[in-house]
């Protein structure tokens, strides 16, 4: 993998909470906003912007099966602006709304 993306990568996982723009990311490895984008998408087989939505749906999985935490604050604490837009993206990459995956999460401790 290109050095410059395993450096964006890295860099979005350590700071997935972050707003990031794609030019800042691209200034950080001496490239232009068009050419990282473009070598994301070759190296990772994804965009930027999916890259951090993944991995801020994966905290709020994380959460929902492990806290009591309401499921607006999980929304709002991982970056989503609204709690509308959060519910479809978690449905649409885990296949359960928020309150099922964490009923089926906690309903699979008590057995």
């Amino acid at each position: 993998m290109d050095r410059r993306v395993k450096q964006v990568l890295d860099l979005l996982e350590r700071e997935w909470r972050s707003r990031h723009r794609v030019q800042d990311l691209a200034s950080a490895v001496n490239l232009g906003a068009s050419h990282l984008a473009h070598l994301v998408r070759r190296e990772a087989n994804t965009t930027i912007r999916e890259i951090i939505r993944r991995r801020r749906l994966i905290e709020a999985a994380r959460l929902l099966a492990t806290t009591h935490q309401r499921i607006s604050e999980i929304c709002y604490y991982v970056g989503f602006a609204d709690v509308s837009n959060f519910n479809h993206a978690f449905r649409r990459e885990l296949g359960l709304s928020p309150r099922a995956y964490r009923e089926h999460h906690w309903r699979q401790e008590e057995e």
